[in-house]
């Protein structure tokens, strides 16, 4: 009994120890896997704030980046006086030509489709067996359904050769019409290749010989490959006057909407957001004004550099603006700068170095106090985009009707400029005389404007020339005016002014009307009448 009570105590000892120990067992396991859980959270913390730390590095520097990018940016824009060229970009013409093989492959000749073999007679010829030779008719059917079956092999093949036959017809006739299209896209490629090259030539030959035509396609690879930024995203139109060496530009102008106008870029961690600062308003007008400024300057300079034949006296470069009218919202064309150089003196000018508003204003350049405000001005030389200077007269008005304008009588030019300015000014009240002709190049008519702004004293005088209007004619005219006491003088002519004729005038008030805008002016008024200055110096030499 005792044994037995000794064996219970030990058993229950030992299941009592064993419970311990899995007691034991379970806490560690349980303190191991809330210490794995509380390892996993402070992992989860600490990769959070990892996050939290990289995000905000990450948006800090990329707040950095914006705000240097928009400065860096504006500097390059504001800078581009600094690169201009030291030296002419060289013009390959070789280049100009078209090199570049036709490159669309020829087309692929399709295989045609096989015809079925040719069904053997002899392979439906029925064979002999033991009961064939008993029984003849046995045979004779045998034959008889094996010419059938031939019948219908050869039947079923010749539809099968029509089939092919077709296709095949279909796949030659669309291989014949690709080859046909792939030789006219080939000679087509060739000759307008041909025709292109060989006019590069004749422009080569042609812009020796001074060509309006060459120079203008000399000037405009020139502009082509001035190095801008790429904000300068711009067009041009390029006019070269022969017989004055005067290049004109109309360049469009960028907008200072594409500026940027961050100034600065912050990240606010408490709100997790990024706050901008802008560039106040006049701060963007006064780069504006900048960029454009330093744009006609550049430009011009670049053009005398790379004018290494000499065919340039000068460059007058109207800034086009085109957009929209605040107040209207329509879209609006205006010339808002114009500036006319002359090369000698334009090239003594250290480009790189200079203040673009102060060297603009050196050179007499016509603009608004502040080109933002887009203000619009009458351009130095405005580009004759219609040139309807050679074209044959339609039905006229009495008098003007077919008649070239530089051959007419003197006088009846004196009178026509006078009747035209009559018509253009009489609207407002203005009252137009015309002086006793007296050919001494006096004054030819006098135009009295009564409006109490703008009004005053008009002087006209009108020049039927055949050759350029030197600037002596301007600086009579520029006497007239303060010897009549005038507000005004206007000089008319058949034909063009020298570049030192715009050059004295561009600072007095004084009006060159040159052929071209004679010939607009009277067709404004109904008139449709031509100048050919070739024909006019035959006509004159003849007379003499």
């Amino acid at each position: 009994m005792a044994r037995r009570t000794s064996f219970v105590n030990l058993a229950f000892r030992m299941a009592r120890a064993s419970a311990a120990q899995q007691r034991r067992e379970y806490n560690a396991s349980v303190r191991e896997h809330n210490a794995m859980l509380r390892q996993v959270e402070r992992q989860s913390k600490q990769d959070e704030r990892d996050r939290i730390v990289q995000e905000k590095e990450e948006a800090i520097q990329y707040a950095i980046e914006k705000t240097n990018e928009a400065e860096a940016f504006r500097i390059e824009i504001q800078s581009i006086l600094s690169k201009a060229l030291l030296a002419p970009i060289t013009m390959d013409w070789d280049k100009c030509k078209r090199n570049e093989s036709f490159t669309t492959a020829e087309p692929i000749k399709m295989e045609l489709k096989s015809l079925p073999e040719e069904i053997k007679k002899t392979s439906y010829i029925p064979k002999k067996d033991f009961l064939d030779f008993v029984s003849k008719k046995r045979y004779e059917r045998k034959v008889l359904d094996s010419e059938k079956k031939y019948k219908e092999a050869c039947q079923e093949r010749d539809n099968q050769v029509r089939q092919i036959n077709s296709i095949n017809i279909e796949i030659v006739e669309q291989y014949q019409m690709s080859m046909k299209q792939w030789k006219n896209d080939k000679e087509l490629f060739e000759k307008e290749k041909k025709e292109h090259n060989t006019r590069i030539d004749e422009l080569r030959k042609q812009y020796i010989e001074s060509s309006r035509e060459a120079v203008e396609y000399y000037f405009e690879n020139m502009i082509c490959n001035i190095d801008l930024p790429d904000y300068y995203d711009i067009t041009w139109d390029l006019q070269y006057n022969c017989d004055s060496k005067t290049l004109i530009v109309d360049m469009n102008l960028p907008t200072k909407e594409d500026i940027p106008s961050l100034k600065q870029m912050k990240y606010i961690q408490t709100r997790k957001e990024f706050s901008e600062t802008e560039l106040k308003e006049k701060d963007i007008d006064q780069i504006y004004d900048t960029v454009i400024y330093q744009l006609a300057l550049r430009v011009s300079h670049d053009l005398y550099t790379c004018d290494i034949d000499n065919k340039l006296i000068s460059i007058v470069f109207n800034g086009i603006f085109t957009g929209i009218n605040k107040s209207t919202g329509n879209e609006e064309t205006k010339c808002i700068l114009s500036l006319q150089t002359k090369k000698d003196e334009f090239m003594e000018v250290n480009i790189r170095n200079v203040d673009a508003k102060a060297c603009f204003i050196k050179f007499k350049g016509i603009a608004s106090s502040k080109l933002s405000e887009l203000v619009p001005i009458a351009p130095i030389i405005s580009m004759d985009r219609e040139d309807k200077r050679f074209v044959e007269g339609k039905d006229v008005a009495y008098k003007v009707e077919g008649q070239n304008l530089a051959s007419m009588d003197w006088e009846e030019f004196e009178h026509l400029i006078r009747e035209l300015f009559e018509k253009e000014f009489a609207i407002n009240g203005a009252e137009i005389r015309i002086t006793q002709a007296s050919r001494d190049g006096g004054v030819d008519a006098v135009m009295f404007d009564p409006d109490p702004i703008r009004g005053g004293k008009y002087i006209i005088q009108a020049k039927r020339y055949t050759n350029v209007v030197g600037v002596s004619a301007v600086r009579d005219l520029y006497g007239t005016i303060m010897n009549e006491g005038a507000v005004k003088g206007i000089l008319v002519t058949t034909a063009n002014y020298g570049s030192d004729s715009y050059e004295f005038a561009k600072d007095k008030p004084i009006t060159l009307i040159s052929g071209n805008n004679l010939l607009h002016m009277l067709k404004k008024h109904g008139y449709n009448a031509k100048i050919d200055l070739e024909e006019a110096k035959k006509k004159l030499n003849n007379y003499q």
